[in-house]
């Protein structure tokens, strides 16, 4: 049975017989109609199903966007956010609705600088890479007729800019907690003073908005001073310590139990409240993630070696870590004597 449907620009074919599924994308209905006949017959007959009907010159970028999506992406700590921007690519962007065959260096390099103009480097960046990789799975692992170079390792890349070097000042930290109705000395009620909460935590653990909005009381040891991170970022368990501050925070809170999140709002909620506090408490260009480069900054003072530095943030490169740890020179000199 077919189902056709239109998706932005382009009409979408789905086929499931004899619990065979297939799918393509089309210009017009028409085309999409007189496809989904040929591969419903295919099925039907036993025969391999051509990706795309002949007259289209071979297989379109956006049907790897779909196969990679299913196959790969969800499988991706963060597939959500990358299975959004594979459906959006050819929705947005004529090239990807092209054969693959004619997706070239030249046509790429033309698609880097129109999104050069509208968003910036390191956003350009993150999508080569994510383009590049599901070229590569093309070309080694599915084998795709027409597919034998990645067009992206034959560009140039842009520059990124430089990393960003904000600190957070503990007046700035005392403006975010009052534009979000916090006093810092009582448990936390309603999203707002939740996301306070999160953001106090976050300046004295280097912990990310996701680890901490993932914590459950069941991995928080308050005797042993440390909380157990069992799914990171980057895929590794960690045991972040807690400080005399870090424990005076958490010991605001009633104890939960077990699975129970130590900080219950959402992370979109959260994204929304810390902004409009941002704005409401006039402070420029303030992010959530600066809290993990203001914490790695400080913790460096007290800490012995870069590597026990590591050990708390979960850097697995010290050039990584590099990007949040700032010291000022002032204080590196104290240390030379």
């Amino acid at each position: 049975m077919a189902t056709i449907f239109q998706r932005g620009k382009v009409w979408r074919a789905m086929v499931c017989r004899r619990g065979k599924r297939t799918s393509a994308t089309f210009d017009t209905r028409a085309e999409a109609e007189q496809w989904a006949i040929g591969a419903e017959a295919a099925i039907l007959a036993g025969a391999k199903v051509d990706i795309l009907h002949p007259a289209h010159g071979g297989i379109r970028m956006s049907d790897l966007m779909d196969r990679y999506s299913a196959e790969v992406s969800i499988y991706k700590k963060g597939r959500r956010f990358e299975q959004i921007r594979l459906k959006s690519f050819p929705e947005r962007f004529d090239l990807f609705r092209r054969p693959v065959a004619e997706i070239d260096p030249a046509a790429m390099a033309e698609w880097r600088d129109q999104r050069l103009k509208r968003v910036q480097a390191s956003t350009v960046n993150r999508e080569l890479n994510l383009i590049s990789s599901l070229i590569n799975t093309a070309i080694k692992e599915w084998r795709i007729p027409g597919l034998t170079v990645n067009p992206i390792s034959q560009i140039r890349r842009p520059k990124d800019p430089r990393p960003r070097r904000r600190r957070v000042s503990d007046q700035e930290r005392r403006l975010i907690c009052g534009a979000l109705g916090w006093d810092e000395v009582s448990q936390p009620s309603g999203a707002k003073q939740w996301s306070a909460f999160a953001f106090c935590l976050a300046l004295e653990t280097a912990m990310r908005k996701g680890e901490i909005l993932s914590l459950s009381w069941g991995n928080l040891h308050m005797d042993r001073r440390y909380a157990h991170l069992g799914d990171t970022k980057n895929g590794d368990e960690r045991d972040v310590p807690l400080s005399s501050r870090a424990l005076g925070l958490l010991q605001l809170l009633a104890p939960g139990k077990g699975r129970e999140r130590v900080v219950p709002v959402l992370s979109g909620t959260l994204d929304q409240m810390f902004r409009r506090a941002v704005q409401e408490a006039g402070v420029a260009d303030l992010h959530f993630h600066d809290s993990r480069r203001e914490a790695a900054t400080v913790m460096s003072k007290r800490l012995s070696n870069v590597l026990e530095l590591a050990a708390v943030t979960g850097h697995r490169s010290l050039n990584t870590l590099k990007i949040y740890y700032r010291p000022e020179a002032s204080d590196l000199a104290d240390k030379l004597g």
